[in-house]
């Protein structure tokens, strides 16, 4: 177990790090170009990501059925739940897509390699691409407060995702120059959002993060409540029952914080949630894992 908790925790201190580095940005250097990064992120360089992973990753195309049905009951049952919670207590409803969207890209796979092996990633990566086409157009649109068919279709994240699949289902050799330019292009995302994140945290009240605990354990069970049971109704086994739940509960997702910033929500309280939310994840992880392996 120990062995367990130094493995993820090495996953998670890269990131601490570089949300530091953004806290020191903060108080000691020039103004960060919030706004320049978030639109160069969500444009470019997040669409080079998705589709370098999508096309180039080792995905069954067997697995991915039940996995990705199970994702969208999953996000559903999830979304309806914190909807939910959020309206009785008064808060933005919106913010349901931060509590919903987990770290299932850069955290996910590789605590479900880890774990499970190429197996349990190749449905990692499943659940990671549904949850992709899931956010860049039903919640964003959620996080702008209206539908809009155009501003999805205008979006190169979702364009760069269904086209990524496409390419990996038909098996098409996509030249190397353009694979080795997304894959350059997409390595800029983390560090850039990681960073990004570490600027709004340093914005954050020592008074707000009593409650923001209280939400992030509160979103923590919520999601493991509603992994447990979608799997167990789904009749999953074995490493696709390991996944699944892993990828229910995985901390927040960067992500949330930039579309936030971008459609003026409360980016300070997702920022909390990601902050609070990784930072548990260091000691609830290996405790799942530790369920999940000897179940």
């Amino acid at each position: 177990m120990s062995e367990l908790i130094a493995q993820i925790a090495n996953i998670l201190a890269p990131g601490m790090i570089l949300a530091c580095v953004g806290l020191i940005w903060f108080h000691k250097g020039p103004p960060f170009p919030v706004g320049f990064v978030t639109t160069l992120v969500i444009n470019v360089s997040m669409p080079a990501l998705l589709f370098h992973t999508l096309s180039t990753s080792i995905v069954p195309i067997g697995a991915l059925g039940t996995m990705v049905l199970a994702t969208l009951i999953v996000h559903v049952v999830f979304t309806g739940a914190a909807v939910i919670v959020l309206k009785v207590a008064g808060k933005d409803w919106r913010l349901c897509v931060a509590h919903v969207v987990g770290n299932t890209g850069n955290l996910g796979l590789p605590v479900c390699f880890l774990a499970f092996g190429e197996e349990g990633l190749a449905y990692a990566v499943t659940f990671f691409a549904v949850q992709c086409v899931l956010m860049f157009s039903i919640g964003d649109a959620i996080y702008a407060g209206n539908a809009s068919v155009t501003r999805v279709l205008r979006s190169p994240i979702l364009h760069a995702v269904w086209i990524g699949v496409l390419v990996r289902i038909m098996e098409w050799q996509t030249p190397e120059i353009i694979l080795r330019s997304s894959q350059l292009v997409g390595q800029i995302v983390i560090p850039l959002m990681l960073i990004t994140l570490g600027v709004s945290l340093a914005g954050m009240r020592a008074s707000q993060l009593p409650i923001t605990t209280l939400w992030s354990g509160i979103r923590c069970a919520i999601a493991a409540i509603i992994g447990f049971t979608v799997a167990a109704a789904m009749g999953l086994e074995g490493v696709a029952r390991g996944v699944l739940i892993i990828q229910t509960m995985a901390p927040v997702a960067v992500f949330n914080y930039l579309l936030a910033t971008k459609h003026g929500r409360d980016s300070a309280e997702v920022s909390g949630l990601i902050l609070v939310t990784h930072v548990g994840a260091i000691f609830y992880l290996p405790v799942l894992l530790g369920v999940l392996l000897t179940a």
